[in-house]
């Protein structure tokens, strides 16, 4: 299914002097910390048309194969055999041929489905009402990944696992899931020493992911696995999580001489990439928009590592089940997130004015307190940028000294 969601656009015309000041304190206010004066939204061009908490509940109904808007589908076929989906010796652990790859069973019905996943016992076609978190908090893939889809070391990455380890002379050994080509499972292999470049260091890689009671650390609470599988301890983690792989993807591309500013409202074209492909079905573009929303999804599905691989090196990769990063980052653009909403004028705002996302000079503002002092050269890029808002490309001087003079009036009240 297609999830791309466009951005809602609104355009209102202003006078000038108004537009100079709302345009201007709104970039030195959003460059510093500040919340914009009331109106300066009127100048964004966009914004994002969908909430952090429906992100999450899209990129959650699709991760864990449980969406509520299907109930009256999963009703009608409780009994139907509809489904295909690799077999299981139990939830969590599949059952693979000769080659290693999972035999597919075919003709489930909904209610063998539930089963296989783990959550048969969670749902039932006579509840009007069923607790979708707790169901979704609850699933377990054939490959043992769990609710959000987490593996063993998404939780020891945020700090709520530790791997299980084990003492082969004298090695210590961690013991989780890595994903490899089904080939080391040919035979009934079911775990492996692997050293580097696998992993980072020498571990023994399982085919499946197991989570133990044991081994989580009673971060926030969560103190064994069923914690970890509570609606509202699974949420902490998502959000934890999403937290985790946008510093990583910002440190990524910090790594590679990038920012994130170089890519946000840029475009990327599937058939361009590496390996090039068409848009998987369901109305995908060639064209892909590259946002924050997009990329915290392509992250949470082949790391922050993958998304500054997607952006720097043009390479699309994809996971154990063949879906491709870009399809993520296609599927669940335009989402509003916490780390700010990346409209096409705020990411201009940034570029110009954040001297710790770009560098500019010897810098364009420094806060002390709640007072601001504004470098002369700040007001040439705020009157350029505004006249260029206002479709004037060449800088005018009167909407400069126009915005300073509101910025003056602004100071009696100790408001900047």
């Amino acid at each position: 299914m297609n999830r791309f969601r466009p951005r809602r656009t609104r355009h209102r015309k202003h006078r000038r002097a108004a537009a100079a000041w709302l345009l201007g304190a709104a970039l030195v206010a959003g460059a510093i910390g500040y919340p914009p004066p009331a109106g300066a939204d009127e100048l964004d061009r966009s914004q994002p048309s969908k909430s952090y908490d429906e992100f999450i509940d899209a990129v959650w109904a699709y991760e864990s194969d449980i969406d509520p808007s299907e109930q009256s589908y999963y009703n009608d076929n409780w009994d139907n055999p509809v489904e295909s989906y690799p077999e299981v010796e139990y939830p969590g652990r599949v059952i693979r041929d000769d080659n290693g790859d999972p035999v597919e069973a075919t003709g489930l019905t909904i209610e063998e489905f539930f089963k296989i996943i783990g959550i048969g016992h969670l749902y039932s076609p006579a509840d009007p009402s069923p607790d979708w978190r707790l169901i979704q908090s609850n699933v377990i893939n054939y490959l043992g990944f769990v609710g959000f889809q987490f593996q063993e070391s998404d939780l020891v990455d945020l700090g709520y696992y530790e791997f299980e380890t084990t003492t082969e002379m004298q090695i210590t050994y961690p013991i989780h899931y890595v994903d490899v080509p089904n080939s080391h499972w040919a035979h009934g292999v079911r775990e492996f020493v692997a050293y580097p470049p696998i992993v980072d260091r020498s571990t023994i890689v399982r085919d499946v992911v197991v989570f133990a009671d044991d081994f989580f650390t009673g971060k926030n609470g969560i103190n064994n696995y069923a914690d970890f599988t509570t609606p509202d301890k699974h949420i902490l983690v998502i959000k934890d999580h999403f937290e985790n792989k946008y510093q990583g993807i910002v440190s990524g591309l910090s790594a590679r001489g990038k920012t994130l500013q170089d890519y946000l409202d840029t475009e990327v074209y599937w058939n361009q990439l590496d390996p090039p492909v068409n848009p998987p079905p369901g109305g995908r573009t060639n064209d892909v928009k590259i946002t924050l929303s997009g990329l915290l999804a392509g992250a949470h599905l082949r790391g922050a590592e993958g998304v500054v691989s997607l952006l720097v090196d043009h390479k699309n990769p994809s996971d154990e089940n063949g879906t491709y990063i870009l399809q993520y980052v296609q599927d669940y653009a335009g989402y509003d997130t916490p780390f700010g909403n990346r409209t096409s004028l705020e990411i201009k705002r940034r570029r110009l004015l954040r001297p710790d996302l770009a560098v500019i000079g010897n810098g364009w503002a420094d806060a002390t307190s709640r007072h601001l002092v504004i470098r002369q050269e700040t007001f040439f890029v705020v009157s350029s940028l505004v006249a260029r808002a206002m479709g004037d490309d060449r800088g005018s001087p009167s909407v400069c000294r126009e915005f300073r003079r509101g910025l003056r009036g602004r100071r009696d009240d100790g408001g900047y």
